[in-house]
């Protein structure tokens, strides 16, 4: 157990750099990409005044009309970040993107939970049948351990929609729950809630909903799992 506490607080810190590395390239990814965005934005005829106020709001521009040196920006990028500021959405009515990442929080977090509940089940049972037998069996939970950490989570989500949804129809493809059985938001995690609320046709619903991205999700992270438990 101690190996697996040490993996999980290593793993937990790595996400800093990880973090960093990732918004510096969505940064600098955006600023090579050819194209105006702010054009993209506001359109081709629209107002030179229209698009110097809005590149000065993007921070693209000082208040004398400037251009910004791009060191400049990446850190005031970064700033707005820690700050809890990620701008405004393009798509959704150009609410605050912070605002559309919290509403859809809650199904973040339910699926999250799920993935790691399957991925812990399967890595303890798996990895203590690996340490206990030995042998080829052994061998074969090292090898599951090894294809399962190097699976793409799309790929194995479609084959699960395809042959589950699909082929047999025995669960649903996307969504959440089925229309009209939401239950009373209370953490907005619908099975916390269907149970607090008594609503079981709404956990059931939910539940059958979650299974697929859940075991898909549970299933890639549970070679890491597998790995630390054979080998304590």
């Amino acid at each position: 157990m101690a190996s697996l506490k040490t993996f999980i607080i290593a793993r937990v810190l790595a996400l800093i750099p990880t973090m960093l590395i990732l918004v510096t390239l969505v940064f600098f990814v955006m600023r090579v990409l050819p194209g105006d965005p702010v054009i993209a934005i506001v359109g081709m005829r629209a107002p030179a005044e229209r698009v110097i106020e809005l590149k000065k709001k993007l921070g693209l521009l000082d208040e004398a009309g400037n251009p910004v040196p791009l060191p400049i920006q990446y850190l005031n990028y970064l700033s707005r970040l820690v700050r809890g500021d990620f701008g405004r959405s393009l798509i959704w009515g150009k609410r605050p993107v912070l605002v559309e990442i919290m509403e859809h929080f809650p199904a973040t977090v339910e699926l999250a939970i799920a993935g790691f509940i399957v991925s812990i089940i399967l890595g303890l049972v798996l990895g203590s049948l690996g340490g206990w037998m030995g042998g080829k069996t052994s061998s074969a939970v090292k090898t599951y351990g090894a294809i399962t950490y190097a699976l793409f989570i799309p790929w194995i989500g479609m084959l699960f929609q395809l042959f589950f949804a699909v082929w047999l129809g025995v669960l649903p493809v996307a969504g959440r729950i089925d229309t009209g059985l939401e239950p009373p938001t209370i953490t907005g995690l619908y099975l916390i809630d269907s149970v607090i609320t008594g609503r079981w046709d709404s956990f059931m619903s939910a539940l059958r909903h979650i299974t697929l991205p859940a075991i898909t999700l549970g299933l890639v992270i549970s070679g890491v799992f597998t790995r630390v438990t054979r080998t304590s």
